[in-house]
């Protein structure tokens, strides 16, 4: 029996094609929903866009990052204690992916981490303590790129290192957008710690925003984490700017498909713009996405108004040298399929549960 942990919306689009090949196997897979993303816009619209009925739902009390991170481990830790699965999957470098490692592992069950590898070389950001602890735990590690594939070498992980290539674009090839022949505007994503919390880098982005929203179109569907922070800092959402709540999966998608460009913090939409051919400006100092910026289909901006204002000329200037779509950054689309191969060769080698279960500290 395999558990998939699922605690945000990119989890969903990303674990989508792994529970996918799994089904195909013949392989049981239940569904943990964690609870992190909780309303219908952020988290229910996208399980069910990708036809995931959840098994088993937590309910946090708190929201605040060490609350949170204790209620999941402790709400995993009793599942997996009960039902005491072979392994458990999770995704990414969230609370919720961090939490499901070591729950794991203290209950006796293997855990494999889907997008390992991935690293920003800055221990301020909360994400970048959260994988690598995660891939610390792993017992499968499914590599998405090759420059993944050197961080863990180089950090001499205990786990099997797999070079799978990346779901999003196995998911984003099975809900693929219209992509228009004219694109128009700028699409604007912004939820992370590092931008939000600090109200002078705060400033500093909603400033370059309100500057570019004066000469074109602006969309920015809105994380509600980030209107509780603009609202907490005293500023408000630039006057000719259209927000709007947070949209399904395939309307996001068409979203990226049709703008001129796009403004960032999110590594995901930094990758599903980049196989759509939308240019990317990232509002962050560091990134552990840095095929996109390699391959010249957008910049790091950092946080500074003048900076981030520089970079969207530059790209606007340039459109159309940075206007190129780039799946190959991410594999061949197979990577749900690799991953399941993979787990299903591992499950077949292993003891029991129950031997696992003795071994744990």
């Amino acid at each position: 029996m395999i558990f998939a942990v699922l605690g945000t919306r990119p989890e969903v689009v990303k674990m989508a094609p792994v529970i996918a090949a799994l089904h195909k196997r013949n392989i049981p897979v239940r569904i943990v929903g964690t609870g992190q993303h909780y309303n219908w816009k952020m988290m229910g619209s996208f399980l069910e866009t990708f036809g995931l009925p959840v098994d088993h739902q937590l309910t946090l009390e708190r929201r605040d990052l060490m609350g949170s991170f204790v209620e999941i481990v402790s709400g995993l830790g009793a599942l997996f204690t009960q039902h005491k699965p072979s392994l458990v999957l999770a995704q990414g470098d969230t609370t919720t992916v961090m939490a499901a490692a070591i729950a794991a592992r203290k209950c006796g069950s293997a855990f494999g981490h889907v997008e390992a590898g991935l690293r920003a070389f800055s221990r301020e950001l909360p994400e970048e303590e959260h994988r690598i602890c995660a891939d610390a735990l792993a017992d499968l590690l499914f590599a998405p790129t090759r420059i993944a594939v050197e961080n863990l070498t180089r950090e001499q992980v205990n786990g099997k290192v797999i070079l799978t290539g990346n779901t999003v674009l196995d998911a984003l090839r099975a809900h693929p957008p219209h992509v228009p022949a004219e694109r128009e505007g700028v699409l604007v994503t912004l939820h992370r710690q590092e931008t939000v919390d600090d109200p002078e880098k705060l400033a500093q982005v909603l400033a370059a925003l309100d500057r570019i929203s004066r000469e074109m179109p602006v969309l920015w569907p809105v994380h509600p984490r980030t209107v509780a922070k603009v609202a907490e800092a005293g500023l408000v959402f630039p006057a000719c700017i259209e927000v709007c709540e947070p949209l399904g999966h395939t309307e996001f998608l068409g979203k990226i498909a049709s703008s001129k460009l796009v403004i960032s913090d999110s590594g995901g939409v930094q990758e599903e713009a980049a196989i759509l051919g939308t240019p990317v400006v990232t509002v962050r100092n560091n990134t552990e996405r840095p095929e996109t910026i390699a391959e010249g289909v957008g910049l790091l901006a950092g946080t500074d108004k003048t900076a981030i204002l520089a970079a969207i000329d530059r790209i606007l200037t340039e459109w159309d040298t940075f206007a190129r779509p780039s799946p190959h950054l991410y594999g061949d689309g197979r990577a749900g399929e690799k991953i399941a191969s993979a787990c299903a060769e591992w499950l077949a080698s292993q003891v029991s549960p129950a031997a696992l279960l003795r071994t744990a500290t």
